[in-house]
């Protein structure tokens, strides 16, 4: 999944990111992603949480493909599948680091809509916000 236009997040798991199982916690592995959105969107000044902006997520798909552990290191890389007309698809591969060949960890895609927290429903992305996802969007070879 290494492109270009993917945004990277490095981050070293911590005792409650994993279960007894040796695997990311559900609950932590939304947390971990979600990171990687922030620090994307930050990184183009994309408003995360404002009074005119938020994006809560609608749909989420999940793979455990391998196994973490507390102090591991390992890399979230984000990428922007598609773009509606309120919504943003993202897919994602988390990694563990610490080898010459990194080894998957989870996978997946998550869906986020935009909205305005005081009004109810989705409402469309603003334009310039458009345009900076839109330079991300992942093209079929």
């Amino acid at each position: 999944m290494t492109s270009p236009a993917a945004h990277t997040l490095t981050r070293r798991i911590q005792f409650a990111d994993t279960d007894a199982a040796g695997v990311a916690h559900f609950s932590r592995l939304l947390v971990m992603v979600e990171e990687a959105e922030h620090a994307f969107l930050s990184s183009h000044q994309i408003p995360i949480l404002t009074e005119t902006s938020a994006w809560p997520c609608v749909s989420l798909e999940v793979s455990y493909v391998g196994m973490c552990k507390f102090g591991n290191d390992i890399t979230i890389e984000l990428r922007v599948l598609k773009v509606g007309t309120s919504s943003v698809t993202y897919e994602f591969l988390a990694t563990l680091n610490g080898s010459t060949q990194p080894s998957p960890v989870f996978s997946g895609k998550i869906v986020k809509c935009h909205i305005v927290p005081t009004q109810g429903g989705a409402v469309p992305i603003p334009e310039s916000t458009r345009q900076i996802f839109n330079r991300f969007v992942v093209k079929s070879a």
